[in-house]
């Protein structure tokens, strides 16, 4: 009997020694699992106490685990992140369910304020009932700011869609009210009040044409008229201008590198982009200042880009804009490239012009930077890529100063007739000769009776078989003479034709003028493409 029992005893002791090397297994499992998390995870009795952390916790919250165990969320954490821990708490214990929650909190050596999502479930005792809680907590500022980046993403697109939709008949409109208010102005120069009021008629449409222009930078992946432009030619040309929009008590200088790198980009959105930095720097400056213009050739290697991971290696030409005046807060400049945010008077401002820039920027494959510091002073960096092609010679866009004329024949085509009418007038006050088409089909015909036409200048959008654009190649494919100036407020990008031919024509179509066009751009525009030697514009 007794040896039986011993037997017994011996067999309970190897069953137990063997149940207590699982358990070690176990916890050395549990706390390999627990100690390499990627993420914060702690055990709690019902009343709050702490009794295990991981490694992430002691990691995340700068405690140790025994400095730790035993104590309450009030003692780690400030007032109110503790409140709301212990209120989550007694949630999950009095519910007996999982429960998640995104909080906010800062973290050691870290003054960015992180977001958490905290996970808390029960843990039940052996007769079922809650006997403390667990909890799983993950830092997701990352993915949240990745969120907001796709967010801001999907607005601009948003804005894109709508402005797009709307563009072509918004700048019809405003074609219309413009064209008629400076063909008026020969009528009524001798009516003083009158005159007067058209001059503002005619600059609140132009500050809508404005507006509208820099909504539409939004509706597009690539600049539509891209060429090789070198800066500091730009720049130079481009002097005048800025000056002018400047107030006489700010100093401009110019500091242009020599033998600057050529970019790709659309020389109409740079000038923009210029313009508006240049408006900002006038606004940061009300009681004067300097205002300093800079290019310079910049390779951004590996190590600048771990220094600023928005960056990318290559070789890039960088434009600064620098001013002496406000400053920006830090808070200002994360949202300062936001689609309409603005820190100026409702009627001084749309909040349009920085982020304008931006896109611009964006789609250029470049990067902008912005540098700044309350009551010293802005500087907006933009680095555009070199590229290694020659620079073509035309390259500026030069603000036309006086009108053009000519004694040539000209094709307006345009299915809106009031539009047709607008140019027709411009064109016939200028000298030329006209001829009106409201569709391609009926283009193609006025061109096959008149063969004399010299140029066609036709919308792009445009009810039928063909748009603009490919009534161009058609046109060209007839009469390959002909010129072609292409004029729209709103185009789709070249890449969206699905024509192999066409597709390829429009990238050559180098020749549009943005509606809303006055009667002096139009002159300008018309004269520019009837001088052009190059016969094959669209070949």
């Amino acid at each position: 009997m007794l040896q039986h029992e011993i037997e017994s005893l011996q067999q309970e002791l190897i069953e137990i020694k063997k149940t207590n090397k699982d358990l070690l297994v176990y916890k050395q499992q549990l706390d390999a699992i627990l100690n390499n998390a990627p993420v914060e995870v702690y055990l709690k009795d019902r009343e709050g106490r702490y009794l295990r952390i991981n490694k992430e916790f002691e990691k995340i919250f700068g405690v140790k685990s025994e400095e730790l165990i035993g104590c309450l969320p009030c003692d780690v954490h400030d007032s109110e992140l503790a409140v709301s821990t212990r209120n989550h708490d007694l949630l999950v214990l009095r519910s007996g369910v999982a429960e998640r929650r995104e909080e906010t909190a800062s973290l050691v050596g870290d003054d960015q304020m992180h977001t958490l999502l905290t996970i808390k479930f029960p843990v039940f005792n052996d007769d079922g009932e809650v006997d403390g809680l667990g909890a799983i907590v993950t830092d997701i500022t990352e993915q949240k700011q990745m969120e907001e980046t796709l967010r801001r993403a999907q607005k601009m697109d948003a804005i894109g869609q709508l402005t797009g939709g709307i563009a072509h008949d918004f700048n019809n409109i405003l074609c219309i009210v413009m064209g008629n208010l400076e063909l008026m102005e020969s009528h009524i120069e001798k009516d003083g009040i009158a005159f007067t009021r058209l001059k503002t008629a005619y600059k609140s449409a132009s500050r809508g044409a404005a507006l509208i222009r820099k909504l539409l930078s939004f509706s597009s992946t690539r600049g539509e008229m891209t060429k090789l432009v070198s800066l500091n030619t730009f720049l130079s040309g481009m002097e005048a201008l800025i000056t002018q929009s400047l107030t006489v008590s700010i100093e401009t200088k110019m500091l242009l590198e020599n033998n600057l790198w050529t970019v790709e980009i659309d020389p109409g959105e740079l000038e923009d982009a210029i313009l508006n930095l240049s408006l900002n720097a006038r606004d940061a400056m009300p009681d004067g200042g300097q205002m300093t213009i800079q290019t310079a050739n910049v390779i951004i290697n590996p190590i600048d880009i771990w220094r600023d991971s928005q960056l990318s290696v290559g070789n890039f030409v960088m434009l600064s804009v620098c001013d002496n005046g406000a400053g920006m807060t830090s808070d200002v400049q994360k949202k300062a490239t936001e689609p309409f945010f603005t820190t100026k008077a409702t009627d001084q401002g749309t909040g349009l012009g920085l982020s304008m820039v931006h896109s611009f920027v964006y789609r250029s494959g470049g990067h902008m930077r912005i540098k700044s510091e309350p009551g010293k002073g802005t500087e907006i960096e933009i680095l555009l890529p070199q590229s290694n092609e020659e620079t073509q010679k035309e390259t500026l866009i030069n603000q036309p100063v006086s009108l053009h004329y000519g004694d040539e024949t000209i094709l307006v085509v345009d299915d809106e007739q009031a539009l047709a009418d607008i140019a027709v007038s411009y064109l016939q006050n200028l000298g030329y000769k006209t001829f009106i088409a409201h569709d391609s089909n009926q283009a193609l015909r006025v061109l096959n009776a008149n063969p004399s036409i010299d140029l066609m200048f036709t919308d792009v959008i445009m009810p039928g078989e063909m748009d603009g654009y490919e009534l161009a190649v058609k046109a060209k494919q007839t009469f390959p003479v002909l010129k072609v100036l292409i004029t729209s407020g709103f185009t789709k990008t070249h890449d969206d034709f699905s024509d192999g031919e066409v597709s390829s024509t429009s990238k050559q179509l180098l020749n549009l003028l943005r509606k809303p066009y006055d009667k002096l751009s139009l002159s300008s525009a018309i004269r520019a493409v009837l001088d052009t030697h190059d016969n094959s514009q669209l070949n």
